[in-house]
């Protein structure tokens, strides 16, 4: 129409609504400016030529009656969508789309995505799979050819859709997703489905939380003031900057591992916030805080409600009957409509938690519990213990500023009312409620997590690792077959226990074990560990009923290992398995 415009074809363009024309103020205020240029008048049907502020107000009201039909269109979908129905939703690769509205599974893609699956549950990378089935000439979604991008993409990819394994989600990322069991449409076993994604780390709406995701995320910012972002590099999680990885001004390019940073928290937290001494002068700083932000969140309730009642007194006045309907009062009720709208869900989220005060009279018993996580990390688990830890965290703690450099790193508590709504700061800078160290870049090896190896002297000491008469005599032959070990009695099988059960080398044996570590200097116990575990295994003895992650790594020579690895979780050892054997 403009190029028409632009070529003299015509000079009056007549409508018969402005809604045929548009249905935003702002692209009607720039055509209307475009077309007057070009020596073209606009005429609605039943008004005549229509001015710049005219048409405006005509495309407000087009503009908000296509929010409601937007609205209405929404509504109706979810509805459907409660109903088990499909309307609304377009098949993707693998189904086709039915009468009904509803979806069946295209037999040739479905075989197609089923051997994506086992290729990938094999051990093939994305990249070589892609190459595969590109050599094979197999025709990709949409025609192209196969990328490793298409395969996961947050939900929506070839093998990260959560209908692969029979179950739809409608409105995945949305607020109030909806779920419906359709196993009829599944393509491979939940299993499989599960296994790949966790495999690849991607994050569905019906996935289970994974057990080592840092109870601290959300609340680290770098000391250029930009939020730090996480990063997975095998097991272990690391914090970036973004404007660092941007190439923005921050210089802090290197990352720094989550589970020291928990730690120096949680030693805080035991040491200093949980201290009857010093402990109740903090807690009353932080009191005060959440005073003062419960006075200004207040303060702005007041006002949105005060407009609120202004703008209902406005629609009253506006909305008097009448013979017929003026367009300009129809345009300024919606436009005080959409505001009322807005300020009543920002009245809905002006709520401030709850103090959350500290209980005193328990404060041994949180001591106790932070020093068992401790104990456990670099991991974290969904124990009941584990989350009451997290939980009093976050309960304190508003903000954490982490200042990596090259010989060290400074970390700044902020201490003020978490959960603070949108808009308001959690944390009052100028009070000076913080607590900062500096620390050394932490060692390498097992005192990276000291709490960890002193966790596992301390059971060793408590006899954890002691074999009775019987399990004695069911190893004794597997220690006196072993070459260059030295002694071979109970004390150098229960020694070899402890560096298979814990993955300590033999340089941080507990008291009892000291002798033996001389004598396993140059030796290779990995082939007696693994006779020992095949033997206890099948008597389930209990000294290795709770065998953690570090009894997986059965390497030739145990002293290699150089990783303290957690003691199991106490109410949760889903995440733990036993070493094949």
């Amino acid at each position: 129409m403009l190029e028409a415009a632009r070529q003299g074809r015509f000079r009056i363009l007549v409508v018969r609504s402005i809604c045929r024309l548009t249905r935003n103020a702002t692209d009607a205020a720039r055509l209307h400016e475009q077309l007057t240029g070009l020596g073209v008048s606009i005429h609605v049907a039943g008004r005549g030529q229509v001015q710049q502020y005219e048409i405006m107000l005509l495309a407000l009201s087009a503009q908000r009656e296509r929010l409601r039909m937007m609205a209405s269109l929404m509504d109706g979908k979810r509805r459907a969508a409660v109903g088990g129905e499909f309307f609304g939703s377009w098949p993707t690769y693998g189904y086709d789309r039915i009468d009904g509205p509803d979806w069946r599974k295209n037999v040739n893609q479905a075989a197609i995505l089923e051997r994506c699956f086992r290729e990938v549950d094999a051990g093939l990378n994305l990249q070589d799979l892609a190459k595969l089935l590109n050599g094979e000439c197999i025709p990709a979604r949409n025609g192209g050819i196969w990328r490793p991008r298409h395969f996961f993409a947050r939900g929506r990819g070839l093998l990260d859709r959560p209908i692969l394994k029979g179950v739809f989600v409608w409105s995945l990322w949305g607020e109030k997703p909806i779920t419906i069991s359709r196993p009829d449409l599944a393509v491979i076993s939940a299993d499989l489905f599960d296994r790949v994604n966790e495999r690849y780390g991607v994050p569905t709406r019906t996935q289970e939380p994974r057990t080592r995701a840092p109870f601290l995320l959300g609340l680290v910012r770098c000391a250029c003031g930009d939020r730090m972002h996480l990063a997975e590099d095998g097991n272990a999680m690391h914090l970036h900057c973004r404007t660092a990885q941007i190439g923005g001004g921050c210089d802090r390019t290197k990352g720094f591992s989550t589970s020291i940073v928990a730690r120096q928290v949680l030693h805080l937290f035991r040491h200093e916030i949980l201290d009857p001494d010093s402990g109740p002068e903090l807690e009353e700083g932080r009191r005060i805080e959440w005073q003062g932000l419960n006075a200004t969140v207040q303060a702005e309730r007041d006002r949105v409600s005060a407009r609120i009642e202004q703008i209902a007194h406005e629609l009253d006045a506006l909305s008097q009957d009448e013979e017929e309907i003026d367009p300009y009062a129809a345009a300024a009720c919606c436009e005080l409509e959409l505001e009322h709208h807005k300020l009543s869900e920002r009245l809905t989220q002006l709520v401030v938690p709850p103090f959350g005060a500290l209980d005193w009279e328990r404060v041994d018993v949180d001591r106790a519990r932070i020093l068992r996580v401790m104990e456990r990390l670099p991991s974290m688990s969904r124990s009941g213990e584990d989350l009451r830890v997290i939980e009093l965290v976050r309960s304190i703690v508003s903000e954490i500023e982490l200042d990596i450099r090259e010989d060290g790193y400074q970390l700044r508590v902020w201490f003020g009312a978490p959960g603070a709504p949108k808009g308001f700061d959690a944390v009052d800078r100028l009070a000076g409620r913080w607590w900062m160290r500096w620390f050394p870049m932490p060692p390498k090896g097992p005192l990276r997590y000291p709490e960890v190896v002193l966790g596992h002297q301390r059971r060793a000491e408590a006899g954890m690792f002691r074999l009775d008469d019987g399990d004695w005599a069911a190893v004794e032959p597997v220690i006196r077959n072993a070459p260059r070990l030295g002694p071979r009695d109970r004390t150098m099988a229960e020694a070899i226990l402890f560096i298979g059960m814990t993955g300590l080398p033999a340089k941080y044996f507990p008291e009892r074990y000291e002798p033996c570590a001389p004598l396993l200097k140059h030796a290779r116990p990995g082939a007696v560990w693994r006779g020992m575990y095949e033997v206890l295994h099948q008597r389930c003895s209990p000294v290795v009923a709770e065998a953690g992650p570090a009894a997986r790594i059965l390497h030739e020579d145990l002293n290699s290992r150089a990783h303290a690895h957690p003691v199991p979780p106490l109410e949760d050892p889903s995440p733990w398995c036993n070493p094949k054997a």
